[in-house]
């Protein structure tokens, strides 16, 4: 299993990374437009990710948009809904407009809301089958 994870906090990056590497090979990006770098490589290299966990609120291009432009390259490939990559939104944010949007526009799979310990995120991610 392949995982992206995307934030601008490095320390939540890192820590995701150290949670998850007993379960997958973790990649980071510290903003939108690295992670779709990374997003765009792998699929060049005949590796996509399997889940990308993205943060919303990032300078620059925002995981709400990082995450529909990874949508919109997958539908471009050809690649069918159920072999997408999994999506984690990451934030702080549990307003009805970005749980809407995280949902609806880039069918994210959960959310995660910060501040979070290794227990909730494993729970949340083996609940909605990411791991």
């Amino acid at each position: 299993m392949r995982i992206l994870i995307v934030d601008d906090d490095e320390s939540i990056g890192l820590y995701l990374q150290t949670v998850l590497a007993p379960f997958a090979r973790c990649d980071g990006a510290s903003s939108g437009e690295d992670g779709l770098l990374l997003f765009r490589q792998a699929h060049d290299h005949g590796r996509p990710y399997d889940v990308v966990m993205m943060d919303i609120l990032m300078p620059g291009m925002d995981g709400h948009e990082a995450a529909e432009t990874m949508r919109a390259l997958e539908a471009d490939m050809g690649i069918a809904s159920r072999d997408a990559f999994k999506l984690v939104m990451i934030t702080s944010l549990v307003d009805d407009a970005n749980v809407t949007r995280a949902f609806f526009k880039a069918h994210a799979t959960c959310y995660l809301v910060k501040p979070f310990d290794k227990e909730s995120v494993l729970d949340e991610l083996r609940q909605n089958l990411v791991l």
